[in-house]
């Protein structure tokens, strides 16, 4: 598993993937809010927004500490 979370790859998640997610999450609850869909909209803003807010945070946790130990590749 530590081959497969490098400082690129954690760099990625982190900066990129987790980012877009959540922002395309975020809009898509927004969307269906404003279109009627009132309880799954709520869901996508609190629930799978929150997730890659959570999954962007712990990828720049882990890709500092990796830095720091000087074990990422």
């Amino acid at each position: 598993m530590s081959l497969l979370l490098n400082k690129t790859t954690l760099t990625f998640i982190a900066f990129v993937a987790c980012p877009v997610l959540g922002l395309v999450t975020a809009v898509m609850g927004l969307i269906m809010i404003l279109s009627g869909d009132v309880i799954p909209g709520v869901v996508f803003l609190v629930v799978l927004t929150q997730v890659f807010v959570v999954g962007g945070i712990w990828a720049t946790r882990k890709r500092s500490s990796l830095l720091e130990d000087g074990s990422g590749q």
